[in-house]
């Protein structure tokens, strides 16, 4: 129980004690009675094994279908070998993987497969594209760079998509994907209930592309599922097609391989009483006499973001925000406009708003801040009472950054941060466009460096045995 609280599908042990047979099942049903299951020398807890042994049948069966409509097609010229070879790969399987890291091309691989595909359909204008991410931000982002195609194109959430609510993922459905060709960006984010979903939702006539970058922050939840298959059926997009900054590539390559040269990224700033006045200094929050444009604050948004790798804590990202918050209020002066930035923290359709969408709350200080006094931009208006559930977003975790990108970062790895891995820095490190500065503790530093967020399972070793 303790491993699968870590995010371990399984424990593996050759001397674990024996268990009576109430307790212990040998693993031969997809829906076991005992609560743990052994298979070889893996024990399972009985959730995670339904979800594992699922997952292996859905990924057996899309990977043994025959498409019918393998047709041959003229992948464009103007790619790189590894981009012709994932259209290619996506073409010819009905479950596929493009991963890599930031500025390889992915997206616009996913686009080139697409107007492959229709340019070889018969069905031309009908061919029903469907694109999703774990967030909506990711997902219309996604429908953006893809640009106009000549088919029916649906972007959402990977909820939306599904059509489940968040927190319940339901197998056995049999409920199906309207579509053609189905693309999930930001895969990494994944838990096994939503894989499972994902995969059960692919009828035996549809393409299902993952894309993601494997290095990234597993999800919190159990499983790392996305990196193994990207290892086992991915096509890896290696050769970065940006310019802008090599040096960001280049850092965040030495991190995955467990180094860290580039000291001129640190800020010499301690972790003590003094940090809270430093990063507000730092965010320059919007105080004015004049009412704050919203469009401008939306774009200031996203030229800086401060990325924290703990939630809680006094140097979490809970603790910070509420630090700079009240710090405005302090300085504010009665008659002065104030703008807060603000997250989404659930999925509200009717109003476009999901988990994950970023806006600005502006609003006129009478006597301080009164956040219910704002109205939220995002940028339409939406008044406050009419607000789904937010959080203040001067700061976001590591983790729900996954999926945007500023111009510029500061990440904070305050002591604890080691615990998350070189996964958590690397991933802070690809969110920024043009520059990073991070604030670490260099014991802190060197222990994410030498740790892995390995999440242990038998999916791999499953696969490979051949098991039905």
């Amino acid at each position: 129980m303790r491993s699968s609280r870590d995010g371990h599908l399984c424990l593996t042990s050759s001397d674990a004690p024996e268990l009576p047979i109430e307790i212990l099942g040998d693993g031969t049903d997809l829906l076991p009675k005992t609560p743990i299951i052994k298979q070889a020398n893996r024990y399972y807890l009985q959730r995670n094994w339904v979800y594992e042994t699922y997952i292996l049948k859905q990924v057996k069966r899309l990977r043994e279908i025959k498409l019918t409509d393998t047709f041959p097609v003229e992948v464009q010229s103007n790619l790189l070998p590894a981009q012709r070879n994932a259209i290619e790969n996506a073409i010819g399987n009905a479950f596929s993987i493009i991963c890599g890291g930031p500025g390889t091309g992915k997206t616009y691989t996913a686009g080139c497969l697409v107007k492959t595909l229709l340019s070889g359909s018969s069905k031309k204008n009908k061919f029903r594209v469907a694109l999703g991410a774990p967030t909506g931000k990711a997902a219309a982002h996604l429908k953006s760079v893809l640009g106009a195609v000549d088919a029916q194109v649906e972007a959402a959430t990977l909820h939306r998509l599904l059509k489940v609510t968040p927190g319940q993922t339901p197998l056995f459905s049999n409920k199906k994907i309207d579509a053609d060709l189905v693309i999930i960006d930001e895969a990494s984010m994944l838990d096994v209930p939503l894989l499972a979903r994902l995969l059960e939702s692919i009828g035996n006539e549809t393409r299902l592309v993952l894309m993601g970058d494997p290095n990234q922050l597993p999800p919190v939840e159990a499983g790392s599922l996305f990196s193994e298959m990207a290892t086992l059926f991915g096509t890896e997009l290696k050769q970065s097609v940006r310019t802008e900054n090599t040096n960001l590539l280049c850092l965040a390559e030495e991190i995955n391989s467990g180094k860290f040269t580039k000291d001129e990224c640190l800020l010499d700033w301690e972790f003590d009483a003094t940090f809270p006045k430093k990063l507000f200094e730092k965010t320059k929050p919007i105080i004015s006499w004049d009412r704050p444009d919203p469009a401008i604050c939306l774009k200031m948004l996203n030229e800086f973001r401060i990325l924290g790798a703990l939630r809680q804590g006094p140097f979490g990202t809970e603790a910070l925000n509420s630090q700079i918050v009240r710090e405005m209020n302090q300085q504010i002066q009665p008659g002065q406009w104030w703008a807060i930035p603000i997250m989404i923290t659930a999925n509200v359709p009717q109003q476009d708003l999901y988990n994950g969408s970023c806006g600005i709350l502006i609003g006129q200080s009478s006597f301080g801040i009164v956040l219910r006094e704002a109205n939220a931009y995002f940028p339409e208006k939406v008044p406050f009472h009419l607000l789904p559930p937010f959080e203040v977003a001067f700061c976001l975790s590591i983790h729900k950054s996954q999926g945007s990108e500023f111009e510029h970062v500061l990440a904070l790895f305050p002591q604890g941060s080691e615990n998350f891995g070189r996964e958590s820095l690397y991933t802070a490190v690809t969110r920024a466009k043009k520059s990073v500065e991070i604030v670490a503790d260099s014991m802190c530093l060197k222990a994410m460096l030498s740790k892995r967020l390995n999440k242990t399972s038998g999916f791999t070793s499953r696969i490979q045995e051949g098991e039905k």
